[in-house]
């Protein structure tokens, strides 16, 4: 973690040679929502809010703060004397390095960083003739893993933007094997200011 951490001051140092010239603040906020029918009495539904503050040094680079909070429930036959319930509950803080590829209107970025899950956990609960089995709670440990990420930012006027991308990040930290990958698309909007 302290190197990741290092080197995005080093990345961010050498993409801003005048961080005076700089102070442009960015305020953002997106979600996702989906909701799909399995079948007729099962039901997928998930939704995520992050919160994000930005600095960037220059027109180019950016450090980014994010939090995120998420839930993911899928029900299968909820009302009847037969069902089951799995939720998953996610929450996550992160800090990337932004880089803004081109200027204008529409402005495409990646991005890389850090991701401290401070919570994920799976819930599942059976109901059989009308008696519901005592819930089954995994959790996974707090832990750093790696994130990247990309998008594009639209310019609706000069300070209000419609931002969109994808992240992408480990489940569980680098030394739980094998490594697998989480994923999110975010679409959102954001504010600059000085």
């Amino acid at each position: 973690m302290q190197v990741i951490v290092w080197a995005l001051v080093f990345v961010a140092t050498f993409f801003a040679p005048t961080i005076s010239r700089a102070g442009i603040w960015e305020v953002g906020a997106s979600g996702s929502y989906r909701r799909q029918n399995i079948a007729q009495d099962a039901v997928d539904e998930a939704q995520s809010l992050t919160g994000s503050l930005s600095f960037y040094f220059n027109e180019q680079s950016a450090i980014e703060l994010s939090y995120t909070d998420g839930t993911s429930k899928r029900s299968i036959s909820p009302n009847d004397l037969n069902g089951h319930i799995t939720t998953s509950v996610y929450k996550s803080i992160g800090l990337d390095f932004i880089y803004t590829l081109m200027g204008g209107n529409i402005r495409p970025y990646v991005k890389a960083g850090t991701q401290y899950l401070l919570e994920k956990k799976i819930i599942d609960q059976y109901r059989v003739s009308g008696t519901a089995f005592r819930e089954n709670t995994v959790e996974s440990n707090p832990a750093f893993v790696p994130s990247l990420g990309a998008g594009f930012k639209m310019g609706l006027t000069t300070s209000l933007s419609l931002k969109a991308g994808i992240d992408a990040w480990t489940s569980d930290g680098l030394d739980v094997q094998p490594v697998k990958i989480d994923y999110a698309g975010r679409v959102g909007l954001s504010w600059m200011f000085m």
